[in-house]
């Protein structure tokens, strides 16, 4: 089950980087956010975050992150994202990626089925500090 689920976010990331091709990679948005839960378990952790975010406005995340080897160094995730935005519109959109840590340092590269953008979200994450940093392309 998890190597298909694997093959899958694989096979997703593949189509959408094709298609991100053609876009500028310099047109990017910069977004902190504040790590507010780390809760373990048996497949790796589930963290949480929330904080405003530009034109997005506030938004909340959560990803649940699987480990796939036994140092737990390295992985996948699923999650969403809810945004309201300054006019009170609600955007929520699913969220998936891989994952690497090192340490108390995660970093974090995802996509996000948002409607009407699809986006790529490279993000550094200290658990340490609580802290998440990401760029974000808007690719549709």
């Amino acid at each position: 089950m998890i190597r298909i689920s694997i093959l899958t976010l694989a096979a997703l990331c593949f189509s959408l980087t094709t298609q991100a091709d053609n876009h500028g990679f310099d047109n990017f948005i910069e977004v902190e956010l504040t790590v507010s839960t780390i809760t373990m378990n048996d497949a790796g952790m589930v963290i949480t975050y929330e904080g405003m975010a530009g034109k997005y406005g506030l938004v909340h995340a959560t990803h649940n992150m699987v480990s796939t080897n036994d140092a737990n160094a390295k992985g996948y995730f699923t999650g969403t994202v809810q945004a309201i935005d300054d006019t009170g519109a609600l955007e929520s959109s699913m969220t998936l990626g891989l994952w690497s840590r090192d340490g108390t340092q995660l970093k974090v590269y995802g996509f996000d089925d948002d409607s009407p953008t699809r986006i790529l979200h490279i993000s550094t994450v200290d658990l340490r500090a609580k802290t998440f940093q990401a760029k974000v392309w808007e690719l549709d």
